[in-house]
């Protein structure tokens, strides 16, 4: 309703405090807090019809994450972890799959081991003499102490080749191993330097975390990952969970580092020739109500929430879906969960209907319940 559905029709107590904008597809009007995606509609395709039936944080983050509701019996793995099982190490030493800075609720692997986990970036790419976190190691260590510890660890392994391997040890050594790799690669440690950017390219994506964390997602992407997550909490102790003073959140604080840095990241892949084989996916855990509270906030709003996607050979300029007159509920053609993951597997070329065994050999179709969003192919 504020940023990417919104309703100028709408009583007062519904529609809010902003106006709107035009965009570069004729007719359709985005909130005054997103100018410069508007204008870069036309490269975008918008979905304003997603629909879920949950609206906690935790189990609406895990139904979009994996395209399954929760289950008490089972966490599924998210699109990543599946990307990185299945693409398995991208170029060189490089992790393929890459959370920056840090990783949303049930981006993890689920039921798959712990390999497959989102590499944490750890540390904000907008700050002076940014570092990652777990890729840089104490200066006091050198590369032959590394290789020293390194060769200690493998004859203390010796000791347990007797014993069955588990998933979870088998993790430990991949971990152990690709950590190693990351320590002593320069090239792998070059895709993270965010510094060799110039100004005039940081300033553009935006001096702030959001900002610089698509500049570095961007890096991370021509290096060769096949996965990247930017992680958006937003700034103050709600972030993007606007309970309270929603509007002036949103416009001052929230939507500006979005808007130039989603712009900036689509036009930067484009311009180097990368977007048609990257798909780029902004979107939340789900909406906010319709109706605002006594607090000038919006509540959680699993019903209707509105997506961008771009590249990977996507309409630009199409809006897909639309929701009833106040945003409550998806008026025509609503899209679930696991139809987007059944769509992001399409358009990463892997088959939806693939099935991958559970710890106790349970074969478990990726998407169950979801059809591909065939406008978009």
């Amino acid at each position: 309703l504020d940023t990417l559905d919104p309703k100028p029709a709408a009583p007062s107590n519904v529609r809010g405090e902003f106006t709107t904008t035009a965009t570069a597809v004729p007719g359709v009007q985005l909130s005054e807090v997103y100018p410069k995606i508007a204008a870069a509609l036309n490269r975008l395709t918008l979905i304003r019809s997603m629909t879920s039936p949950e609206a906690d944080h935790d189990r609406a983050a895990h139904h979009l994450l994996t395209g399954y509701r929760p289950s008490p019996a089972l966490v599924y793995p998210s699109h990543g972890s599946v990307v990185s099982k299945l693409r398995g190490s991208a170029v060189g030493a490089l992790p393929p799959y890459v959370a920056v800075p840090d990783a949303p609720l049930f981006s993890s692997s689920g039921y798959l081991t712990p390999a497959f986990d989102p590499f944490l970036v750890g540390g904000d790419p907008n700050v002076e003499g940014f570092r990652v976190r777990d890729l840089t190691p104490p200066d006091r260590l050198t590369l032959d102490r590394l290789r020293r510890r390194q060769k200690m660890v493998r004859k203390l392994d010796q000791f347990a080749e007797h014993v069955g391997e588990t998933s979870l040890t088998s993790s430990r050594d991949q971990f152990s191993d690709r950590a190693y790799e990351l320590l002593t690669s320069s090239a792998a440690q070059a895709a993270f330097r965010i510094q060799d950017e110039s100004p005039g390219t940081r300033e553009r994506y935006g001096r702030t975390t959001v900002g610089q964390a698509c500049l570095l997602a961007r890096r991370l992407v021509e290096a060769g990952v096949p996965f990247v997550t930017v992680n958006d909490r937003g700034q103050g102790p709600l972030g993007w969970d606007t309970h309270q003073q929603n509007f002036h959140t949103i416009k001052n604080t929230l939507a500006p580092p979005i808007d130039q840095g989603l712009t900036a990241l689509v036009s930067d892949l484009e311009s180097r020739g990368l977007l048609e084989s990257t798909l780029v996916v902004m979107m939340g855990e789900f909406g906010r109500t319709p109706k605002i509270n006594a607090m000038a906030g919006r509540d959680h709003h699993g019903r209707a929430n509105s997506l961008l996607l771009a590249g990977a050979g996507l309409p630009g300029g199409l809006v897909l879906g639309r929701t009833d007159s106040t945003g409550d509920s998806p008026a025509d053609r609503p899209v679930t969960p696991a139809d987007l993951a059944a769509t992001i597997y399409s358009l990463l070329g892997i088959a939806p209907g693939l099935r991958l065994n559970s710890p106790d050999g349970q074969p478990i179709r990726l998407v169950d319940k979801g059809a591909v969003i065939e406008e978009l192919l």
